[in-house]
């Protein structure tokens, strides 16, 4: 019975995959997309950095095609219609996610498994409050320590399918085989991760599983099962899903109407968290706005005096203004001429008549001459019970400890209201200061690796020297956090990055514990490690990609950090949160310098044994890509960085770096 269910579910995998828009042929994932209007299409997504030419696709008929060699992974995109006018979703993605402009992103899973490919749908994130069914039969199992079974019962149906977040809710992907008795069974091969699903009887019935382990809402007033399936000693395992609702911390209110660090969701209902900060009183149709901030983004919310989602489809702008330290020009009055107390450089505005439909806010830059131009950073906004704002500070240009000014702005068929009339002054917190724990001062013009490596030839990489030379290391420790500040010889902007600097990419690995790995976190640099790591950061100008802390297990913490330039002084400052750490003997760190590249494994530029437009050279070809990719290194005292980066041994084993001790 076993392997027939394995082979049923073969053949229907192979298809659903030979009929979909998304396929494995080979060793890679084939694209296709019907657009016969297009007169040129682009693939982008996630994993060419969404680059609007990297990946053409050719035409067959009405349909564009293009393969890619993918490693398992779970990956974006969307098609580049004629150079870039049009950006369309994939109408057959297995799966969706919000692009951050109003769109979809088309969304899969990459898997291996014994060596051959497979597509699946993500597994969605629960968000929703989920419900455990405590008086269940137990229907679920595992075969062969790879099958998920479940089984349903519904005598009466002629024949059931399984839909859920693991095959995009298809009503005819997977069908469930009769077992006798009445009983049907779903025989599913999953990743680790939490699924939603429903039973559909007969082609036409929506069912939920009364023996779910657990339900969410569906989002129409019913309810889905939900599952986890996850490993334990290698055991594969399935049940409830292992999330623990957490209680709202009871907050004290503020005494004092001071802006506040506050913790927030940007999901459009005010809690008592986003409420301990300070607040500002309005009148008619603004009731109250809160502003509070983190480390990283100034928070606004919003509270109208109804319900937010009731004022959607009216003439109603609901905007944020603030200046800047770093304001190129500045306007003295908001969209509908009113005039403010102070010159401001930026405004975010929401449009409540349009909101609905494009779900997203608009940036917008002052001209000197009171109008403003649209720029293209996106932020995060909600609309529901209130109206929520994150204003990152890297948009504005506003450092760490640095103080600038903000205003809200609710205007009603042109009609402004302001609150506080006269702003108000949010200081950011100062992170980058405290003690200094360690200094190391490195060879000035080493970026070479071992002493061959010499800079491409294009020239968004002048002066040819410096870019990945690393002058010295000061580490701080404050209350919060420590601070690596790394001072490079040179450092230029050339591709524009949001973070100050194009060209630098830096790798930290900590090791604060016994345990841990001695290779890297990814493939990509090339070396090894003599003493085990407990922690890694990545940093590059681009935080999409380049905002990395993960743990040796590979659990990534975004938040665990936080990091800016100072282009002025050729400095990056990596604020590292101790909440984050468990240090258990003191703090060993290796310091990596290597060259930033979109399109590179892991974002690091490769070195070829001559150097091109675009690749370092001096690579030596004997070395059978043993060679390291790391262009400066810290090293310790009695020790030199070309002879470390040397110690490799081609077809055998990566260079070995040590660590220099930190406390």
């Amino acid at each position: 019975m076993v392997w027939l269910r394995k082979v049923a579910v073969f053949l229907l995998l192979l298809s659903v995959l030979s009929l979909a828009a998304l396929k494995i042929q080979g060793n890679k994932v084939v694209f296709t997309f019907t657009y016969p209007q297009a007169n040129t299409v682009h693939l982008a997504g996630t994993f060419n950095n969404w680059s609007t030419n990297a990946n053409p696709m050719r035409r067959e008929g009405d349909t564009w095609i293009t393969e890619l060699e993918l490693k398992a992974g779970t990956y974006q995109y969307k098609f580049v219609i004629d150079g870039g006018k049009v950006w369309k979703e994939d109408p057959d993605a297995p799966g969706y996610t919000d692009d951050g402009f109003g769109g979809k992103n088309g969304v899969f899973t990459l898997v291996s498994k014994d060596g051959v490919l497979t597509i699946m749908a993500p597994a969605s994130e629960i968000k929703e409050k989920v419900e455990v069914n405590k008086e269940r039969e137990d229907t679920f199992s595992i075969e062969d320590n790879t099958y998920v079974v479940i089984r349903f019962y519904k005598p009466d149906a002629r024949y059931v399918f399984i839909a859920g977040s693991f095959n995009n809710w298809s009503i005819s992907d997977t069908e469930c085989y009769s077992s006798g008795d009445g009983w049907w069974e779903a025989v599913l091969e999953l990743s680790q991760g939490v699924y939603q699903y429903k039973f559909v009887v007969d082609g036409k019935d929506w069912i939920v599983d009364p023996n779910a382990p657990a339900y969410v809402d569906d989002g129409f007033g019913g309810k889905n099962g939900v599952f986890e399936v996850w490993k334990e000693d290698g055991v594969l395992k399935v049940g409830a899903p292992r999330v623990q609702e957490k209680e709202e911390p009871k907050v004290e209110m503020p005494k004092e109407n001071i802006v506040r660090s506050v913790e927030y969701a940007i999901d459009g209902k005010l809690s008592d968290l986003e409420k301990a900060t300070a607040s500002f009183a309005g009148k008619e149709i603004l009731k109250e706005a809160y502003i509070g901030r983190t480390s990283t983004a100034l928070y606004v919310g919003i509270e109208l005096n109804k319900m937010a989602t009731d004022y959607f489809n009216q003439n109603i702008l609901v905007e944020i203004y603030t200046d800047s330290p770093r304001m190129t020009a500045t306007n003295t009055k908001t969209f509908n001429g009113t005039e403010l107390l102070r010159k401001v450089g930026f405004r975010f505005s929401i449009n409540m008549r349009t909101y609905p439909a494009r779900k997203r806010g608009s940036f917008f830059a002052a001209m000197g001459d009171n109008t403003w131009v649209l720029q293209a950073n996106p932020f995060k906004t909600a609309v529901d019970e209130v109206v929520e704002f994150e204003i990152p500070y890297d948009i504005i240009g506003v450092k760490s400890g640095e103080t600038f000014n903000v205003f809200v702005v609710v205007s009603v068929d042109g009609k402004d209201q302001v609150v506080p009339t006269e702003g108000v002054a949010i200081k950011t917190p100062s992170m980058i200061s405290g003690n200094v724990i360690a200094k190391f001062v490195d060879k000035i013009g080493d970026d070479y690796g071992f002493g061959t490596y010499t800079y491409p030839k294009d020239p968004a990489f002048a002066p040819y020297k410096g870019l990945w030379d690393i002058t010295e290391v000061t580490v701080l420790e404050n209350d919060d956090a420590y601070v690596f500040a790394i001072k490079f010889a040179e450092m230029t902007n050339p591709w524009a990055s949001p973070k100050g600097f194009s060209h630098q990419l830096v790798n930290i690995y900590l090791d604060t514990k016994d345990g841990g790995r001695t290779d890297t976190y990814k493939e990509g640099a090339r070396v090894q490690f003599k003493e085990p790591w407990d922690y890694f950061i990545k940093i590059a100008g681009w935080p999409d990609y380049g905002q990395v802390f993960a743990t040796a297990d590979g659990k990534e913490i975004t938040e665990a950090i936080t990091y800016e330039a100072d282009p002025a002084d050729k400095v990056i400052y990596i604020v590292v949160f101790k909440k984050f750490l468990d240090i258990q003997k003191g703090i060993k760190a290796y310091i990596l310098s290597m060259s930033q590249d979109g399109f590179g494994t892991d974002h690091i530029r490769t070195v070829t044994p001559n150097a091109s437009q675009w690749t370092l050279g001096g690579y030596p070809s004997d070395s059978k890509d043993y060679a390291p990719l790391v262009l400066d290194t810290v090293v310790p005292e009695g020790f030199t960085q070309e002879e470390i980066l040397k110690s490799y041994v081609p077809e055998k084993e990566f260079a070995t770096l040590i660590p220099v001790v930190i406390k």
